[in-house]
């Protein structure tokens, strides 16, 4: 996980977008349209039977080694940066409260919960937030059943055992502009005389780019318990 992981409703609901745009791929060519799908398929959600109701039932929440008590949600999104959905922050500004101030170098994650899709678009349209649950660095989710999840946009089905989220796969080499500044080459034409050696080329390679920390990848499980590291 780089920038948010998701479980529950929205989840849900980017597992059938997903399916919808792998059956006619030719319908999805434009971000309004994308959006106009998405939100098609939250009404839909909404008059119909909700697949996902009262996630508090179907999981156990561990931050940093302690249960934490959810509220009645029906979904729950673990943010690593201050930006989901296209560009919304669930978390939102700063409040007089237990929690301190997020930012992308503290190594915290952060644990929202969402009531409903109702309340999803009112997170992405910014007039409300989504409810503040916890911030910790190891959190670890028990699910009994199956349940949709998403990565960073990435939906499955998740089997009933153990996700942990870990601050260790967080970590990303970033490149870094060099300080010190390239001497300015002499730009004049410069004769070549016969006989003499050409001046030796020199080429400045950038630095080689680290891998992404990522730890475990999801998918449709055989109904047995089992462990996924994020």
């Amino acid at each position: 996980m780089n920038n948010y992981f998701g479980i529950g409703i929205d989840a849900d609901l980017c597992l059938d977008f997903h399916n919808a745009r792998e059956e006619n791929p030719n319908q999805f060519n434009s971000r309004l349209r994308n959006k106009g799908y998405y939100v098609k398929m939250g009404l839909r959600k909404i008059v119909g039977r909700k697949a996902v109701k009262d996630l508090q039932k179907e999981l156990r929440l561990e931050v940093d080694g302690k249960i934490v008590e959810l509220p009645p949600v029906d979904g729950i999104i673990i943010l690593n940066i201050l930006s989901w959905g296209s560009g919304a922050n669930p978390w939102g500004p700063d409040k007089d409260d237990q929690f301190s101030t997020p930012n992308h170098y503290d190594g915290m994650l952060e644990v929202v919960g969402v009531t409903g899709v109702v309340h999803l678009g009112q997170i992405q349209s910014g007039i409300r937030t989504a409810m503040r649950i916890a911030q910790g660095g190891h959190i670890k989710i028990h699910l009994n059943t199956d349940m949709p999840v998403q990565v960073d946009g990435e939906p499955w089905i998740q089997s009933p055992g153990d996700v942990v989220v870990l601050k260790s796969a967080l970590k990303a080499t970033m490149l870094k502009k060099n300080k010190l500044k390239m001497k300015r080459r002499n730009t004049e034409p410069t004769m070549m005389v016969a006989g003499s050696a050409a001046p030796p080329l020199s080429l400045a390679l950038p630095p080689s780019v680290g891998e992404v920390g990522v730890a475990g990848e999801g998918a449709e499980g055989d109904g047995g318990t089992n462990n996924t590291d994020f």
